[in-house]
């Protein structure tokens, strides 16, 4: 049995994994039938893919000890799969609309996965109104990046054509764990990780003093600031609550050219004008700015093919500004000093800053402790590619897909975003019992939008 490790990078969402916080990341995608369907379309799908039963890496690793904690956990193979778990196939009560769909999809990301075993889940839903079906894929990000959830669905899907792509779980990744046989010896092993601390402690601390030098110097450097309490950085439990909202890329891309920003202002605007309108119906908006995390890729950042770092990113979504357009023009201020700083940062210095970053969540999770933690972010966004064409599994259209986020503890919602063929996707993943009323935030989200189209395309709005 081949026998690899987690590197502390990556082993840091099982640290935060709790009752209440299951850390994995999911996606809902929704299908069009094949015109010439029949009726044996997703039964013959379910038996294709079910008769996959011997997995790659990163899918057949399991926790070497499910119940243990390490900051490098070992992971152990699998050579073949329980299909009755991993692979699941449900049928939606009639109607089948999308309330049905959102209750069993809530439903399904709401339970943890199973460390005893590969830590990811497929499940094929039928029964979804006007000759539709859905898939809903949860994952773990230990084993894979959120950021590759776009290129795992490119892999099973196509272009064009009726043929079946192989399922993700028969289709190897980069796990980004370190092989223990690829050291000839534990010293040397040992040798190697004290090396590469030493490099990456040095290139931190050249960081800091560059940050510590712009802030004697007056170039604007700001630190970290910690975000305000609000009724969504409460305790929270593991009942989830899942809503989307589906855009026309053209509206973007007339608001991005007319207000010289990206699409991620429109996307963190809308966010925090649907949030400062929610708060305000309770009488519960905070004095100061609510802030947003930002996954980003800090190798967009650098210029380097090395494995791929993620870090949270404070990023003001402005809520105490109520004028419109001062609020958009705060939030675009906000993203570009944040572009800024990312663009100083030291290759060297990424893994460290992203564990950095983490380290108040990570405590945050510490039960007695954790409500004592100060807040950095309030909710998080992202934003992700997954393909400019429409694309198909096995004759049948993709209509939609919606990212679906795990929640930090005193962290209720989640904002997350994926670009495909003409369309902004976003699927909002909160906690049930802390924010009720989930829909009606989608629902602001979309006030807010021709609001802005109002300001910034007057024309238009005119016409």
């Amino acid at each position: 049995m081949i026998r690899q490790r987690l590197n502390p990078l990556d082993a840091r969402w099982l640290l935060m994994e709790s009752r209440d916080t299951p850390m994995h990341i999911g996606a809902l995608l929704t299908f069009q039938l094949p015109k010439d369907n029949t009726d044996n379309f997703l039964q013959e799908l379910a038996e294709q893919y079910r008769a996959h039963k011997k997995p790659v890496s990163p899918w057949n690793l399991r926790l070497r000890r499910p119940n243990g904690i390490s900051i490098s956990p070992q992971m152990d193979t699998v050579r073949t799969l329980d299909m009755d778990y991993h692979f699941r196939h449900h049928a939606l009560p009639s109607p089948g609309g999308e309330r049905e769909l959102g209750i069993l999809v809530s439903r399904l990301h709401s339970h943890p996965l199973d460390k005893h075993r590969p830590l990811w889940e497929f499940h094929l839903i039928e029964g979804l109104e006007n000759n539709r079906f859905a898939i809903y894929v949860k994952l773990h990000p230990s084993l894979i990046h959120g950021s590759d959830v776009a290129p795992i669905l490119r892999d099973v899907l196509t272009s064009k054509g009726d043929s079946l792509m192989p399922p993700f779980w028969t289709i190897e990744r980069d796990t980004h764990t370190i092989e223990a046989s690829s050291f000839d010896s534990p010293a040397a092993e040992l040798a190697d990780k004290l090396n590469e601390l030493t490099e990456s402690v040095a290139a931190t601390s050249s960081f800091a003093g560059k940050m510590f030098k712009s802030v004697v110097k007056g170039e604007g450097f700001k630190a970290p600031r910690l975000a305000p309490r609000s009724s969504v950085n409460a305790s929270v439990n593991r009942q989830r609550r899942f809503a989307t909202q589906q855009y026309d890329m053209t509206r973007f891309e007339k608001l991005t050219k007319a207000g010289n920003c990206t699409n991620s202002t429109i996307i963190a605007y809308l966010c925090g004008s649907a949030m400062r309108r929610f708060f305000k119906e309770y009488n519960a908006l905070p004095d100061q700015p609510l802030r947003a995390a930002g996954a980003l890729r800090l190798n967009d950042y650098v210029d380097s093919d090395d494995r791929e770092v993620v870090a949270k990113i404070g990023i003001s979504l402005a809520t105490h500004i109520a004028d419109p357009i001062k609020r958009f023009e705060a939030v675009n201020r906000s993203i570009v000093r944040t572009r800024d700083y990312l663009s100083s940062l030291p290759e060297k210095a990424r893994s460290p800053y992203a564990i950095m970053t983490s380290l108040p969540i990570i405590a945050g999770h510490i039960r007695g402790i954790g409500r004592m933690v100060p807040s950095m972010f309030n909710v998080g966004i992202s934003n992700n590619e997954i393909s400019e064409k429409a694309l198909y599994l096995s004759g049948a259209k993709l209509e939609a897909i919606y990212p679906m986020a795990h929640l930090m503890q005193y962290s209720a919602l989640s904002f997350d975003c994926a670009i495909y063929n003409g369309t902004i996707n976003i699927g909002l993943t909160g906690a049930r019992d802390t924010l009720p009323r989930l829909q009606r935030m989608a629902l602001y989200m979309d006030q807010a939008l021709a609001e802005l189209e109002s300001l910034l395309l007057p024309e238009e709005a005119q016409a």
